[in-house]
């Protein structure tokens, strides 16, 4: 009687088991019945990389055994890049087992046309006279000029400095600012240290993804009173985008504190030539001033600027700085312009 219960007792586990392991199994691929592709993009633009990802319809992730069809075409890998003005038909095939095919059910992307403009990259320089590793950001920039026209850089000078900018303490709690020296890239992208080291990371983001945004400042100089007009053109359909226009002065004259090994490791620099330095915004915000009315593909924004140059600033020696920033405050695209220039879209 003993065994019987011991044989009964160890069947009842292996019951138990087996129908664990079956339960277990449950929520895998073999217990998919129907099978749907998405897609990061519902609408694109020619030039556009599309990310498709095929689930069952029990949230198993199935991509990279699912076979993906563009306009009957099977692809390699789940992206697709746009080429031509099109209406995009994508489904995936999945095979659950030998004998049995799952499709998914076909979806349309439709594929515009867009404008493409020249990329340039945005550099703020969070810097002082004062701060003595400060000169390895300048030194950086001077060699990101050397490989590119596309840099705009802005150096924001802050603490004890003839050319404090205390509005920038907004850019620095958006940031977090954690000290001195600090390079932003388009706002939100923090530069490498050592940045000399990492020249490639600002030159790199001139090229790329395509903006899609483009700008053309108009700007006169009458005495001490600027005249600016910022235009901004679209080149896809956009929302929630803020305009930012600075005033930078060029050739500042003073000593600066210097710990490193650059500019020969001299402490200080003596009359070291101060450019690009943030010395107003033309907009109500620093952070930037809502941008208004369409924003669509060919549309164009335009706002004109007055700025009255403070006694003791330079006109002649004035610049303007022009970008757009996204609801996430990263810049999409930056334009540089002298006191008096026009200039037109650089659409490529």
């Amino acid at each position: 009687m003993k065994k019987l219960n011991l044989l009964l007792t160890a069947l009842f586990f292996g019951l138990f088991i087996s129908c664990s392991k079956d339960d277990k199994n449950s929520g895998g691929s073999s217990s998919v019945q129907s099978i749907a592709i998405t897609a990061n993009l519902t609408e694109s633009y020619v030039g556009d990389n599309i990310i498709f990802t095929v689930k069952g319809d029990n949230a198993t992730v199935l991509t990279s055994s699912a076979i993906i069809y563009v306009n009957t075409s099977a692809l390699v890998s789940n992206s697709f890049m746009t080429t031509n003005v099109e209406t995009l038909s994508v489904y995936a095939v999945y095979q659950l087992s030998s004998t049995v095919t799952l499709t998914s059910p076909t979806i349309q992307i439709p594929v515009q046309q867009c404008v493409n403009f020249n990329k340039k990259v945005l550099i703020e320089d969070y810097t002082g006279t004062w701060c003595q590793y400060c000169p390895r950001v300048a030194y950086a920039i001077s060699q990101v000029k050397l490989q590119t026209n596309d840099a705009v850089p802005v150096a924001i000078h802050r603490g004890s400095d003839p050319y404090n900018f205390a509005a920038a303490l907004s850019l620095e709690s958006m940031i977090g600012l954690t000290g001195y020296p600090t390079g932003m890239l388009n706002r939100k992208a923090v530069w490498s240290y050592p940045e000399p080291s990492y020249i490639s990371q600002p030159v790199n983001l001139t090229s790329g993804i395509n903006p899609r945004i483009g700008l053309a400042l108009n700007t006169s100089l009458s005495g001490n009173t600027a005249n600016v007009e910022v235009n901004v053109k679209f080149g896809k359909n956009f929302t929630n985008l803020k305009l930012v226009v600075y005033a930078l002065e060029d050739n500042l004259i003073y000593n600066q504190t210097n710990s490193t090994s650059y500019y020969g490791g001299v402490n200080p620099i003596v009359n070291f030539d101060f450019d690009d330095v943030l010395r107003g915004y033309l907009t109500t915000s620093i952070l930037g001033d809502d941008i208004t009315g369409s924003t669509n593909l060919n549309d164009v924004y335009s706002k004109s600027f007055t700025y009255a140059i403070p006694s003791g600033y330079v006109a002649s020696n004035m610049h303007f700085v022009a970008f757009v920033v996204d609801s996430n405050g990263k810049a999409l695209n930056v334009r540089n312009a002298g006191n008096t220039e026009i200039q037109t879209f650089e659409i490529q």
